[in-house]
């Protein structure tokens, strides 16, 4: 299994996962978790076993949501939450590794070390837009979180160089989150969406300033290490982010 760690600070383990050796034009490559893309069962349940072995639990300890672009939120406490059309993941315990599938999408890991709670964000345009990353640290409050000690961490996704969008999108997103955000390269050109900047701006109107998130430099439509819905077609594995709990 390949991956990249993405630095959440203390008291969390998080990761990206890479395609895998076979990459080329492998719609699933040598690694992918992802169970409602289209991927033989057979081998996603090896690569949940491998993701496991890494993240240091049994693989019924993975926890993936059936994610649907939604702002909905469930905190796996005591007894494991019904995880359908659910995007993003909070909890105290230790003793499981929270799960967001992306292809282009921004995964979003954040942890309160201090506070022993984490979180992970699944951020596609439809949940940065309606505020799945608010969600997501209300949720982390309320399981006992403070902002001023979340860290966070933006893993691989999609640059803004390669996010072309529409005019109509493009005013949407700079009316919501400022004209910074909207970038045109060349006079006439299409318009495109700078997501990355959008999430470090909800995470300010969160209480969580910049200094505190690591934004990875990867972009997935770029890296053929990646899966990429824009390179390989919706029907194409997900790159896995994992974030875990660790004892100190």
């Amino acid at each position: 299994m390949d991956m990249i760690r993405l630095d959440a600070g203390c008291g969390a383990l998080a990761l990206s996962t890479l395609r895998g050796a076979s990459g080329g034009d492998d719609a699933y490559a040598a690694f992918n978790v992802c169970h409602y893309t289209g991927d033989d069962a057979e081998h996603v349940g090896r690569c949940r076993g491998e993701l496991a072995a890494v993240a240091g639990v049994d693989a019924d300890r993975l926890v993936i949501p059936r994610q649907t672009h939604s702002v909905n939120v469930a905190v796996v406490g005591d007894v494991m939450p019904d995880v359908e059309n659910v995007d993003a993941l909070v909890t105290r315990r230790s003793d499981v590794a929270l799960v967001v599938n992306t292809a282009d999408c921004l995964p979003i890991v954040l942890n309160d070390g201090a506070g022993g709670v984490v979180g992970v964000a699944h951020g596609g345009w439809r949940g940065l837009y309606g505020g799945i990353i608010e969600a997501t640290v209300s949720a982390m409050k309320g399981c006992g979180a403070e902002t001023e000690r979340v860290r966070a961490a933006i893993g691989p996704c999609i640059c803004g160089g390669c996010y072309e969008v529409d005019e109509e999108f493009a005013e949407m997103f700079a009316a919501a989150f400022g004209e910074e955000v909207r970038i045109v390269y060349s006079e006439g050109g299409k318009p495109h969406v700078d997501l990355r900047e959008v999430a470090l701006r909800q995470f300010e109107r969160c209480g969580i300033g910049r200094e505190r998130v690591f934004v990875s430099e990867l972009c997935s439509r770029c890296d053929e290490r990646l899966f990429s819905a824009r390179r390989l077609g919706v029907r194409s594995g997900r790159i896995a982010t994992v974030v875990k709990r660790v004892l100190t």
